[in-house]
């Protein structure tokens, strides 16, 4: 009934409109009105400020169309990219081995911003991946070149350099770096499992080493007095006084903190002094001093081994590309051959008998 209804007002409102010569006019006001909302509905794409888009015309990159409103033609081309132009972020955590075999975890942020969208969309699969995993696997490199001291005393002249190294090769992908930041790093696994016990295990070299090292400092900032510490309280002077130094880029856990009151329970006289918060300050100073004469770097012998590892790198790239280039040859050739002998034919000639 209702159908009926309907049918017959709009006959009736034709009506009125042809008698009172308005049929056409409304007639093209409704056309246009359709075809409108249908060229809006099908062709046309809104893009927010910050994006821009990757348009393909038949199966082709034809052009990138910038934020607001554009034409795509639906059939013949389609929106392959839509790409965020803003400063973007990614957080980097790389567990690192250092040149005298400690492990430690690295955490870091990156800021960078796609500066080439076609570069980004079409250059590389994918540019967040790729960006991230080169930075992981050099900052693996450039770690095995220093010692964990200076590692963290250097982190910021070692990050920015190393940045500044990449930046040729990450900007073939459309990408701009703007910042690169180490946020801290982790006290290596050997150290940590030293503060756990008085004594360091005989099997663990690279924790050995470490006390070794931590007692010829402390010997040399705070006298032959430290002598008598164990080796628990030998790292956990050490890692605090580089943990003084860098704050914010190294923290001791917190089941840690009573290793010097524990260390001074043997009796010993100057761990005993230590006690007092002037006194164990100082302490620190003294240590994190003599650290920085023997572990900081200038940024041009940083600078050389960075670009060292970087040439090492590149010419591995080019060793494997060309072990690649010779296999396929050879598999190429293999296969002509194996044709040959199907067909009896023997570079081009046929076999005679």
């Amino acid at each position: 009934m209702w159908p009926l209804i309907i049918l017959l007002i709009f006959a009736a409102l034709i009506l009125v409109l042809y008698f009172l010569n308005l049929l056409l006019p409304v007639a093209l006001f409704t056309a246009a009105g359709i075809f409108a909302f249908l060229f809006y509905k099908f062709f046309i794409r809104k893009f927010d400020p910050f994006e821009a888009a990757i348009i393909y015309r038949f199966g082709k990159f034809h052009r990138v169309s910038p934020s607001g409103w554009a034409i795509v033609i639906p059939v013949f081309e389609k929106v392959g990219y839509v790409l965020d132009l803003r400063e973007q972020q990614e957080q980097i955590d790389v567990p690192i081995i250092s040149r005298e075999g400690l492990e430690i975890k690295m955490h870091g942020v990156v800021f960078y911003y796609i500066s080439n969208a076609v570069n980004a969309a079409l250059g590389v699969q994918n540019y967040k991946s790729a960006l991230t995993d080169m930075i992981t696997a050099r900052v693996r490199d450039i770690a095995g070149e220093f010692s964990f001291t200076q590692l963290l005393i250097n982190i910021e002249d070692i990050a920015a350099l190393m940045i500044e190294q990449i930046q040729p090769s990450i900007q073939n992908w459309g990408l701009t770096i703007n910042n690169f930041e180490m946020e801290r790093m982790e006290p290596p696994r050997q150290v940590l499992d030293a503060l756990r016990g008085k004594k360091v295990a005989a099997e663990s070299l690279e924790a050995k080493k470490f006390v070794a090292e931590a007692r010829r400092v402390l010997t040399a900032a705070l006298g032959k007095g430290t002598e008598s510490f164990d080796d628990r309280t030998l790292a956990y002077l050490y890692v605090k006084a580089l943990e003084n130094m860098k704050s914010s880029k190294m923290m001791i856990p917190a089941e840690f903190m009573d290793v010097v009151k524990s260390g001074a329970a043997g009796g010993n006289n100057l761990a005993k002094g230590m006690i007092s918060g002037s006194t164990f300050n100082k302490a620190l100073n003294m240590i994190g001093d003599e650290v920085l004469k023997e572990s900081a770097i200038g940024k041009s012998e940083i600078k050389r081994k960075i670009e060292e590892i970087g040439t090492n790198a590149k010419e591995e790239n080019e060793m494997v590309q060309e072990e690649e280039d010779n296999r396929e040859v050879e598999e190429s050739n293999k296969k002509v051959v194996a044709g040959d002998s199907a067909d009896g034919n023997v570079d081009g000639q046929i076999g005679e008998k």
